[in-house]
């Protein structure tokens, strides 16, 4: 792991949430938070959709400007082969202005759009940035002992051809530094300790595989303001995210985390305390 990865400082990131668990129609927004607008758009499309729908899962675009210049790219596809592609049209997004795709982890709730999005882009090799367990075979054992695929989607020939697939646990940079991708997140904290019911099929046997090593994060540095931090899941852990974004950096301000925690159900809400005290120690904002 290399220290202080030369991420450039931008001028400004914007972030639309493509796919998210829940949508409410009335939420305002401010001068920071722009919601979108229905009262500019029917209630239901054409499809017999809503006009932005909400699925378990997670996707957004991110948009980085420097200078003159912009650039987009894409974290998760959601959990639906069409989810992210009927709230891309909704919102008017071209999807030939996507420069790269990260995975955040190799689960079907933040993968299953990916092929349908393959199919809409331009034969322009675009790259996606992974971890190299995120297309393994996953599965999740749960306490009752049924157990549930959380597999990412396989790409067929014409897919994989179609795009760059890189598949690296060290951090990346895209858009020439505007953009990094932590790659696979240390684990320092004591209680932060992974995914119990998790499994991961490895030279062909399963194996229990709480740490979910493929979760990574999208990190940008905006001038004036700190780090934003874009998360998928967390799997690592939101106080080992930050630590670890801190650390590729070398900065210590943390202007915004957003994104999926995994804080929610018995096994992590119990975690939650210490995660808001680490938050305080640390200063960052609540």
């Amino acid at each position: 792991m290399k220290e202080n990865n030369q991420l450039l400082q931008v001028d400004e990131v914007k972030i639309t949430i493509l796919m998210d668990n829940t949508i409410d129609a009335f939420m305002t927004g401010n001068e920071i938070v722009h919601r979108f607008n229905m009262s500019k758009a029917p209630l239901t499309t054409k499809d017999g959709f809503s006009t932005l729908i909400a699925e378990h899962g997670f996707s957004a675009i991110i948009q980085i400007k420097c200078g003159e210049r912009q650039e987009t790219i894409l974290l998760d596809t959601g959990v639906s082969s069409n989810g992210i592609l009927h709230n891309i049209d909704t919102l008017g997004i071209n999807v030939n202005d996507i420069k790269a795709i990260v995975l955040s982890h190799g689960h079907i709730d933040h993968t299953m759009g990916l092929p349908s999005l393959i199919e809409k882009l331009d034969s322009s090799q675009v790259p996606i940035i992974f971890h190299p367990d995120a297309f393994l075979d996953r599965k999740l054992i749960m306490p009752g002992g049924y157990e549930v695929d959380v597999s990412a989607p396989k790409l067929n020939v014409l897919q994989q051809k179609k795009i760059d697939l890189v598949a690296k646990a060290d951090p990346t940079l895209l858009v020439d530094n505007m953009v990094l991708v932590s790659g696979e997140i240390a684990r320092t904290t004591d209680f932060e300790t992974g995914f119990p019911v998790h499994y991961t099929k490895r030279d062909g046997r399963w194996e229990n595989d709480p740490l979910v090593k493929d979760d990574q994060c999208v990190i940008i540095n905006v001038r004036g303001k700190g780090l934003v931090v874009i998360t998928g899941c967390c799997h690592s852990g939101l106080i080992n995210t930050i630590n670890y974004a801190q650390k590729l950096t070398n900065c210590q301000q943390v202007y915004a985390v957003l994104g999926g925690f995994h804080l929610t159900g018995g096994t992590f809400e119990k975690i939650i305390p210490i995660t808001i005290d680490e938050l305080k120690k640390s200063g960052q904002p609540i």
